[in-house]
């Protein structure tokens, strides 16, 4: 089934909160889909036609970085490769915005660094006080030379 992958827009918030893992809210979306700080996009499936992936970074222009701010595809389409597909959607939509480098990092033994050392991001550096008043307040820093 031919995939989709196409910018966010304002009509797509409601969908994407439904199964985002960052509980981001419909308005919440709204506001970033709308913003000209950040860049979002969602996937979608010819056959069904209801979005089920979304992905987005926040731009830092000063430093032309990229910071991911969510990459969720739902559950029931997982492990097929769509997060890939998705990822690679959002680093081309980082880049035409200016982007060299996309970062993002996950708690120490987060199940997405795998994903992204097998994506070719690296990892650049470690905090062990990142998430203060969590069990392990540790995250591993990933990037990507784009």
């Amino acid at each position: 089934m031919p995939l989709e992958v196409r910018p966010a827009r304002v009509e797509d918030a409601e969908l994407c909160a439904s199964f985002t893992a960052t509980g981001r809210d419909a308005e919440a979306f709204r506001a970033a889909f709308a913003s000209d700080k950040e860049v979002w996009v969602v996937m979608s499936s010819e056959s069904e036609g209801a979005i089920f992936g979304v992905a987005g970074c926040q731009l830092w222009r000063w430093n032309k970085v990229a910071w991911v701010m969510d990459l969720s595809v739902r559950r029931d389409r997982r492990g097929h490769g769509q997060g890939r597909v998705l990822l690679d959607a959002l680093i081309a939509a980082a880049q035409r915005q200016g982007a060299l480098v996309l970062m993002d990092f996950e708690p120490q033994g987060g199940q997405l660094i795998e994903f992204y050392l097998q994506n070719n991001f690296r990892i650049c550096g470690f905090n062990d006080r990142y998430l203060p008043g969590t069990d392990d307040p540790s995250v591993v820093f990933l990037s990507r030379d784009l």
